[in-house]
């Protein structure tokens, strides 16, 4: 087994790590966005014709682009009507770092009762400082108590001018019937194994990442769908395989480092069980399966 190499300031990858691969390459403008062609083309369409609703609701499973969504339409919504380019630059650079007070991101599930909901309903009360409109993404929005999607739910009735809410949520069955009508709905799907590689391809390049072709199909199986977890799956085999050597100079990721550490099984292994399963040998089947867990194998990946 080869041994992880342990990083060091000097490193000239270092600090092109110290922000994790996919906050690195989050999509800023909706050219970027994988995946969710219907969604993008829609927003687009209503942003050239003004047809921006007051409140919507994003829903999709995990590492769909929700939230990278919405802020590239928060940032759309801040600067319409803003004619000087310098403030237009300032706003944008304000929402990609995270620190305009014209958006306010809250995380719903620690943030999720009456008060603080109320809280939010008092400052949407005020103009925007800088921005045209105020943007709110609330993300999670199923882990609202039921007080607190009451209290909600009245602004999403008779917003003020000049503001947008964006609702996020990977369980939008939990959100109650009143609050969904109010709001425009996309639906993210999750992504195919072909756009994930392809993602990934564009991030080997550009961090000069080296991997056996079979690698990065490997992830974008094991992610199901979600492109920030094939992106970390990524991030972490490069930092366990990708650099050799005190230099530490980059290193092919093999197929089978990617199998140890994503925990699949090898295709002899799977072989065997699939052989075991079509002699309708229980017991062959078993013996192979107990092996793997013993071995610490995710089963449920057995057959990769």
């Amino acid at each position: 087994m080869q041994h992880a190499t342990i990083p060091s300031e000097d490193q000239p990858w270092y600090s092109a790590f110290l922000m994790a691969l996919y906050r690195k390459y989050r999509p800023l403008s909706f050219s970027d966005v994988v995946g969710q062609d219907h969604i993008v083309t829609t927003l687009e369409q209503a942003a050239e014709q003004d047809k921006l609703a007051h409140a919507y609701l994003f829903a999709g499973s995990r590492g769909t682009g929700k939230t990278s969504v919405a802020r590239i339409l928060a940032k759309i919504i801040m600067i319409k009507n803003i004619e000087d380019e310098t403030l237009q630059k300032q706003i944008i650079q304000g929402v990609e770092e995270g620190n305009i007070v014209d958006l306010l991101e809250i995380d719903a599930a620690s943030n999720r009762g009456i008060d603080d909901i109320r809280n939010l309903v008092e400052k949407i009360q005020f103009s925007p400082v800088v921005a045209s409109a105020k943007v709110y993404i609330i993300d999670e929005v199923h882990m609202l108590t039921k007080e607190a999607f009451n209290a909600l739910l009245k602004t999403l009735e008779e917003p003020p001018p000049n503001i947008v809410m964006i609702l996020a949520t990977t369980d939008a069955h939990r959100l109650p019937a009143t609050v969904i009508s109010r709001c425009q709905r996309f639906d993210f799907k999750r992504l195919s194994n072909e756009d994930v590689i392809n993602r990934l391809i564009e991030v080997c390049d550009a961090e000069k990442i080296e991997t056996e072709p079979a690698v990065l199909e490997m992830i974008a199986r094991s992610a199901w769908g979600s492109l920030r977890d094939a992106e970390n799956l990524l991030e972490q085999l490069f930092i366990s395989y990708g650099q050799t050597g005190e230099n530490a100079e980059p290193s092919e990721i093999t197929e089978s480092q990617a199998r140890e550490l994503l925990g699949l099984g090898d295709t002899a292994r799977s072989t065997e069980l699939a052989s075991a399963l079509l002699a309708k040998d229980a017991a062959q089947a078993l013996t192979v399966i107990n092996r793997e867990a013993q071995r610490g194998s995710d089963l449920r990946a057995l057959h990769s």
